[in-house]
């Protein structure tokens, strides 16, 4: 069983960057990113599957620790479909969250120094 992944080398890069903006760790900011992955309304693409293995190395205990089964019904749930547990993570644990973490830099760079605000109210509507 695999306990580790790595992420993309932007996935990496965008967390540094987020990290110095919001004084979030990675473990948090692995989180947030499944979960913009995940509430997203596209589907993960070829390419989502395929993304670099050079950045940061996370444990899967550090990620979902004592939610890994509520992440991976998430997960399952999203995709529509049963998943072996070497599917799940860490293809499309890391899927989600190289994905996300473009999404979730679109939203800092989109609510202007109230990320936290902006976080919480995005599934409020207009």
């Amino acid at each position: 069983m695999i306990f580790k992944l790595k992420t993309s080398k932007e996935t990496e890069q965008i967390y540094k960057d987020l990290g110095t903006s919001t004084h979030l760790q990675p473990f948090a900011l692995a989180k947030l990113s499944i979960a913009m992955s995940v509430r997203d309304d596209q589907e993960l693409e070829e390419g989502d599957f395929t993304t670099s293995s050079d950045g940061l190395e996370l444990n899967r205990q550090t990620i979902t620790g004592e939610y890994d089964d509520l992440f991976k019904a998430l997960i399952i749930s999203k995709e529509g479909r049963a998943m072996s547990d070497e599917e799940y993570f860490p293809k499309y644990l890391k899927a989600h969250i190289d994905r996300g973490a473009k999404l979730l830099m679109s939203e800092f760079k989109y609510s202007n120094s109230r990320f936290y605000e902006h976080l919480m109210m995005l599934d409020m509507g207009v």
